[in-house]
């Protein structure tokens, strides 16, 4: 784990460093979930890209590991932010203060942001797709500046 020292005026962020396991390049902004696998030295290390629709009941794959920060090659190692603010791949606009999960709607939109589901029970396979909230409104309807509570 990397944590950023800065100057009081500048938030703080901090980093991980991990494999990138997807089989293609991870490019900044999208949204990695740590892989399920029984090799020892690579539980906690690789990821792989969100792949996958979060369901209120079982959530995505695995848990959320982190936003990537610069393109991991295949196989690379490479670092993601976990803390902090940082401009996120979303698959739509989304509003300032608003809970938002890791998702993939559909082939365009893999390991993107969406607005959390607004209910009162959650399961807490849905709780590890928990990215952070937005601190603006959506600019676009491809990015959305999200303060990540991921660790």
């Amino acid at each position: 784990m990397e944590l950023a020292i800065v100057p009081p005026e500048v938030a703080e962020t901090v980093f991980i460093s991990v494999k990138n396991n997807q089989g293609a390049e991870l490019t900044p902004g999208v949204v990695c979930e740590y892989t399920n696998t029984t090799t020892d030295a690579n539980q906690g290390f690789a990821v792989e890209l969100v792949d996958t629709a979060v369901n209120a009941t079982t959530g995505i794959a695995a848990k959320v590991a982190g936003i990537v920060e610069s393109t991991i090659g295949t196989a690379n190692l490479g670092r993601l932010q976990v803390f902090g603010p940082a401009n996120v791949r979303a698959s739509a606009s989304i509003a300032a203060g608003r809970m938002v999960v890791a998702s993939s709607i559909n082939a365009t939109n893999k390991g993107h942001v969406t607005e959390a589901i607004q209910t009162t029970t959650t399961s807490p396979e849905y709780l590890g797709a928990v990215v952070g909230w937005t601190l603006e409104n959506g600019p676009n309807a491809t990015n959305a500046t999200v303060q990540l509570t991921i660790l």
